[in-house]
Parts: structure tokens; sequence; C-alpha cells
């Protein structure tokens, strides 16, 4: 049997051999003519400018150098090859076949990874030949190179990194309100709620309050095959009966009204990878403060190893719907035990990644009557939504009805990491800049970009972005710890919902002047944007293309002895825009200002009340770079200082004015992975995102005692405290 294996192989080898060799010269005449009519057609349609035979030469030249060093380096490699144990070129190749094989499973930079230990093997190799035959000389130098290139990779693979430019100091300043992260006085109580009938958690097989099932199938896109099987045989059970399960802590003792209602939800990750514990910090601390809160179950509608699933984040969001109507329903029935336990008058939900876009279209669908990406299917609900939050959020991933969701009179407040390699660029401002407010709402939106925060920290079970080895590569060092990134996120939070849900205004201050909480956490890699329903902008630079003209009408705008003066819209790190337009100045000298007069009877309402504010950051060093502008001496990485002066009708002389100093934040530099060169994939080393600056007018009476306010017509930026600086400024307004 094996003889006549041997013979068939022998046989259709030799016929194989023999056809290559009788046909090649139609083979090679062939490839030739095609590759070179291909060639030269296309560059036909190549462009420079200089002219047509010069595009055509140029292509037609490249191809030509190319087509003789490519068979020059492979008669070369097969001169080469021919030399060589046939057993060893098929064990190079074999190892080859290896690393793209399970790299198909483990990635990049498992494939680089797998290169790198081919010529630690090979250079190993050849060093232990040369010692065993004593080849003084040779193995001395290859056994340098051999250890050298051993103690670099293990170098890399233990490292860290390098640590970030910003300061993690903690200001020893106590502000006049108590910190909002701190735990509450109420005892907290736990306990699961969901089918009963989980196959794979003892938590939602053993649960306090048994639910329904739900058939999801109209908001998601069935799996199928392999994908399908693979679910149903896991989990236990389908789409059609999706189980409503969530983890709650809610104080033990009762409250008249019931408490306010937190869900929070977290994202994608391995669906075998349970993710919905990893939100107690934050469920533990808002339930001692006077919150029910439940961390909702959707492992199931996460992607696994054999596929995803369509539509899941309108799926998130309508399963986030259910377990409302879930908890209404217990807050109705007087004989259930949690009867009247829930304020359903003040509901917030968190959302964590896809979670964090989840919250935003469930927020869409409580307002809807009929599902928009099939009018068929009806929503029916009417929730009393005020708050959300995007914990490091998608966005545009599902779009209700092929647009993006745009939300009107709901608190939001979203949180990103500038360290984050899994949405490397900020999403979550998208969705800040499509939430409004309408005069009747009394709300607010705020933005908080850390510095040196990851994606995964948000959530405790998960802590690292991307599993080893893509850890391995990523800078660590940078990264900051897991249990400030959590009281960072636990402080905001906590101070969003206070505001918001139980009416505690002071707790607006930690967003709109972030110094304030710098006595309970590192403040500078921090940048905070705030917006509330007061805010009337005179400056949004998104109304047209004229640089000279205010948002509202009849205002102007004006720029001298600028180096810079231009309206833009902002990046996010892979260069796409930010549907934020901003006007970025830039100077070299300190007689430099940027100037706005405002609209007739914008000031009627002002008072010593009255807050300017304003959105600016620094230009990161390679925008200084670009415009041919030196950074400011002495001020790299730091804050550079500015002025800002208003005018009221009747102060003439520009000299005489009372100017308030204002240190715009640097743009810092966020190193996500440890070479550069892979860096390059994702665009930029940084993401511009503003900070909001407030300005009290009241100050203006310690030099102009009797100053009406209503008065007031001009504001001037003036650059007149460094040599050079370019900054974007955006959103210039007031708050009465």
């Amino acid at each position: 049997m094996m003889n006549k294996l041997k013979q068939l192989y022998d046989n259709s080898r030799e016929k194989a051999s023999s056809f290559m060799r009788e046909s090649k010269r139609h083979l090679v005449i062939s490839l030739l003519f095609y590759i070179s009519v291909f060639v030269i057609v296309l560059s036909y349609f190549f462009f420079t400018g200089a002219g047509k035979w010069f595009d055509m030469l140029l292509i037609v030249g490249t191809g030509a150098l190319a087509l003789v060093l490519g068979l020059g380096i492979t008669l070369l490699l097969l001169k080469v090859l021919e030399g060589l144990p046939k057993f060893l070129v098929a064990v190079i190749v074999a190892c080859i076949v290896v690393i793209y094989s399970v790299g198909a499973f483990m990635g990049p930079f498992f494939r680089l990874m797998g290169f790198t230990i081919l010529v630690l093997a090979i250079f190993l190799g050849i060093t232990v030949f040369l010692y065993r035959n004593k080849k003084k000389v040779l193995f001395l130098f290859f056994g340098f190179i051999t250890v050298g290139l051993h103690i670099a990779a293990v170098y890399l693979a233990v490292t860290d990194g390098k640590e970030g430019p910003w300061s993690l100091e903690v200001d020893g300043n106590k502000p006049a309100i108590s910190n909002p992260a701190d735990n509450g006085n109420s005892k907290v109580q736990y306990f699961t709620y969901g089918s009963g009938k989980d196959e794979r958690r003892e938590e939602y097989r053993d649960v306090k309050f048994e639910s329904p099932t739900v058939n999801m199938s109209s908001f998601v896109a069935q799996p199928k095959g392999l994908n399908k099987w693979y679910r149903e045989w896991f989990w236990g059970f389908n789409l059609y009966n999706a189980p409503l399960n969530g983890r709650v802590w809610m104080p033990e003792e009762e409250a008249e009204g019931g408490y306010p209602l937190v869900l929070i939800v977290h994202g994608n990750h391995n669906m075998a990878d349970f993710s919905d514990g990893g939100y107690a910090y934050l469920g533990e601390m808002l339930a001692s403060k006077g919150y029910v809160v439940a961390s909702v179950d959707q492992n199931f509608i996460n992607s696994g190893k054999t596929g995803h699933i369509g539509w899941d984040n309108a799926g998130r969001a309508w399963l986030l719907l259910k377990h409302l109507e879930l908890w209404q329903s217990w807050n109705e029935d007087k004989t259930h035990a949690l009867f009247n336990k829930v304020d359903m008058d003040n509901i917030a939900l968190i959302g964590h990644s896809r979670g964090g876009e989840a919250v935003s279209i469930a927020k869409l669908f409580n307002d809807l009557d009929r599902f928009p990406n099939n009018a068929k299917v009806s929503l029916n609900f009417d929730f009393s939504i005020k708050s959300l939050v995007g914990l490091s959020p998608g966005d545009g991933r599902f779009k209700p009805g092929d647009q993006s969701v745009n939300l009107q009179d709901v608190n939001y407040l979203t949180l990103q990491g500038g360290n984050d390699t899994d949405h490397t660029n900020y999403l979550g401002m998208r969705q800040f800049q499509r939430v409004s407010f309408s005069d009747s709402f009394d709300g607010f939106k705020s933005s908080i970009y850390i510095n040196g925060a990851n994606h995964a920290q948000f959530n405790s079970d998960w802590e690292v972005d991307q599993p080893s080895p893509y850890w391995w590569f990523m800078n660590r060092k940078e990264i900051m710890d897991p249990e400030m990134q959590r009281e960072i996120t636990k402080l905001y939070v906590s101070a969003f919902l206070d505001a918001t849900l139980k009416g505690k205004r002071e707790y607006r201050d930690v967003f709109n002047d972030k110094e304030i909480a710098s006595s309970w956490i590192p403040t500078d890699p921090l940048r905070v944007r705030y917006e509330d329903r007061d805010f009337q902008s005179i400056a949004s630079f998104e109304e047209d293309a004229d640089v000279t003209q205010t948002t509202q009408e009849g205002g102007r705008l004006q720029g001298y002895n600028l180096r810079v003066w231009k309206e833009i819209n902002l990046l996010q790190r892979n260069k796409e825009q930010q549907n934020n337009q901003v006007v970025k100045l830039g100077w070299t000298n300190k007689n430099s200002r940027y100037t706005i007069t405002l609209p007739e009877g914008t000031a009627k309402n002002f008072s010593e009340e009255t807050v300017l504010r304003f959105d600016a950051v620094q230009a990161h060093p390679t925008r200084y770079d670009f415009y041919s502008i030196e950074p400011p001496e002495g001020y790299e990485d730091k804050a550079i200082p500015i002025s800002v002066s208003v005018k009221a009708k009747g102060i003439a002389d520009f000299d005489g004015r009372v100017r308030k100093t204002i240190y715009i934040e640097p743009t810092y530099t966020t190193t996500l992975y440890r070479f550069d060169w892979w860096n390059e994939r994702y665009g930029n080393q940084y993401e511009h995102m503003l900070q909001t600056y407030g300005i009290p007018l009241k100050y203006l009476k310690e030099d102009f005692p009797d100053i009406d306010y209503t008065q007031i017509e001009e504001v001037t930026f003036e650059f007149n405290q460094t040599d050079s600086g370019l900054i974007f400024l955006d959103n210039i307004g007031f708050n009465n």
C-alpha cells in the first residue's frame, strides 16, 4: 500500500514538473505580456501635473525596475535554497505556516512575535553549531548577537514602557463640598434577579426574584450556522427567550418615595468571560448614598469565538428598557417585596463601551413609538430617564433609521481614557455634541477626558484592553493605576447623579471648575468640558465659513497680529473629524489678540453673577512645528498664560482694562504602544480635548464699582504673556 502511494506521488510530481518545463515559455510570455499591458494602461490614469509622458514613464519605469529586481532576487533565493537541506527548508516553511495559522486566531502581534522567535531560534542554532565545532571567533561573534537579541526580547516583554508627561499629584486644599465619591451612611444589601435557570452561573440560578424571558429577535440579527449552534449550546437558550438578569445593590432601609434607579450595562467582551460583575465598585458606593443600582447582564449578546451578533447595540438598548419595565412592574405590585422601593421619576442609565452607545439609543427608543429600523415593531416605553453616562462609549455602530442619535433634554456625562487601545478615538465626544437642551430643561452635559486611563479599567473584571501578547506591547507604564481610574470614575459619576437626580446643584461646580476636585484626585491629566441650559453661546464657530461673524447675528470677530487665525474641525486620534468647529489662534509676539464684539442686546440680562465661559486647549507640540511656531520657553507640557478682558461701554482706554490671567492647558502626548511604527496605525499620538474655563464678571467691581453689566460690549483674549503660542478656542459665551 505504501509503495503504491509513493509511486503515485512520484508519478504525479514527475508529470507536474514535466508539464511546467514544457509550458514555461508560454507561461512566461503570458505573464510578462499581461503585467506589462496592465501597468502601461493603468499608468495613463496616473496624474502628477508634469505631463502625461512623464506620468506614464514614471509608472512604467517603476514597474520595469520592480520586475528586474523581483527576477534577480527570486533567482538568487532559488539558487541559495537549492543548496540548502530540503528538510531544513521544509521546517522553516512549516514554522511560518504555524505562525500564520495560529495568528488567524491570535492576531498580528502573535505573528510579529512568531517571526521574532524564528530569528532567535536560528541565531541560537548557529551559535550552538559554532560552539560544538570549536570555531571560536565566529562563536563569540554570533554568541554576542544571540545573547543581545534574547536580552532585548526579554526586556521588551517584562518592562512597562515610559511614563506620561502629566502629573498625578493631588492638591491638599479642602473644598467647601464633600467628596462625592465617599460612601454614604446607608447599609447596602446585594442580591440578584433573573430567570432562575441559568446553566452557566449560579448567581442567576439562585436568585432572589425570578424574572420572565423576552423575545428580542426583532432588535438583533439572529446568529446563523456554527455561531448559532455554539451560542445555544453554551447558554442553553436562544434570543427568542432571552433572560432579564441583574445584580442589585440597594440600601437596606426604607425611603419615602423610593430611591432613584440606576441601571449599568457592560460592553462587548468574550461572552464566556462574564462582564456584569465589574461595576460593583460603582454599585456599592451609589447604594450607600441612596440609589438602587442594577448591573444588567447582557453577556449572551456579546461576541464569542464563533462570531458576533448583528444590530447588537439595538438589542442592548431594548433590553435596558425591558429591565426598566420589569422594575416598574415590581415597584407597582403591592404584593412584591420591592413595592414602592424605587423612585421611577428619577432614572439614570450608565453604559460602558458598546453599552455606552446603547444607553443613548435606549433614551431615543424610550421617546419613540416605533422601532425606526422596522416600523412594524412598536416600542411603547415612556420612562423618566433623566441622566445618561457613557464610559468610553461607542458611537454609530447602530444607527436608528440610518441616522446618528440626537438627544434633547437629558443630562449627559461621558468619560474617556487617553490611553484607550480599544476605542482609540473619543467617540463619546460625538454624542456629547449631539445633546441639546430646550429653555424649559434645567440640565447639563459634561465630558471628562482622562490622560493615562485605558478602556478596560472602568470594569474591574476586565482590567486590560487587550489580552497578551498585545498587552506586552502596550505602553503600560503610562496607564494609571486601576484603582485611581475607578476613583476618578466614582467621583464624577456620583457628582453627576447627585446633581441631576437629587438636585444637589453644588456638585455642578465639580464639572465647571475641575480644580475643585484636585484635593481628591489628580486633575492635571483631566480635560473637563461643561455646558448647561443657561449657556448663551456668542461664538461656537459652527454657523458658516465667515471667520469674522459670530454665531449670534450682529457680532464681530477680529484678530490682530496673529500668525495663525483659522476655523477648523477638531480631529480624533485617527484624524477623522470630531464634528466640532473651533478657531485656531497662533502668535509669535506679545502684541497679538483676538476680540469678540457682542451683538447688540446680548448683555441686557447681565449682572455680577454672570460668568464668561469658553472652551480652550493648547495645540499639540507637533502642530507648533507644523506652523513653525516655537513653543513658549519654559512651558513644555505646561499650561500657558493668556489675558482675558471684558469691556463695557464707556471704558475707552484699552490699557486701562482689568485683565484676568487664564492658564490654557497643554495637549499631552499619549503613547498607546511602545513602538511608534505601530502607533502610526492609529493616527496621531494625541487628541485635542477642550477644557471649559469660567470667569465670573463680578471681578470687574474691584476696579469699576459702578459698572453697568448690561453695557458690556466686548471680550478680548490677549496673548501678551508669552512670546509665542498656539491654542484652540470654542463656545465663547455667557451663563446668567
